[in-house]
């Protein structure tokens, strides 16, 4: 967290073909299906997959960016 803005990295880039423009189109990929899967069981947060929509849909100004050379994908 920043005094004017918030910023997530996750470690890894974008898997298989997604790109910033699928993301945005609400498109998304499962990491490791195993643990979503017993997550979205275990937890009552129903969302799966619509993090980066429901975060766009809040601040349109939101960056992504899939930073392949450091192997990460950053929303600031």
């Amino acid at each position: 967290m920043f005094s004017n803005r918030v910023e997530i990295i996750s470690p890894g880039r974008l898997p298989n073909n997604l790109t910033i423009a699928n993301v945005k189109a609400g498109n998304s990929n499962i990491r490791n299906p195993i643990l979503a899967s017993f997550a979205a069981k275990l937890l009552p947060y129903r969302g799966l997959g619509s993090g980066v929509l429901r975060a766009i849909k809040a601040y349109p100004d939101i960056d992504l960016i899939d930073d392949r050379e450091a192997n990460l994908f950053r929303a600031a």
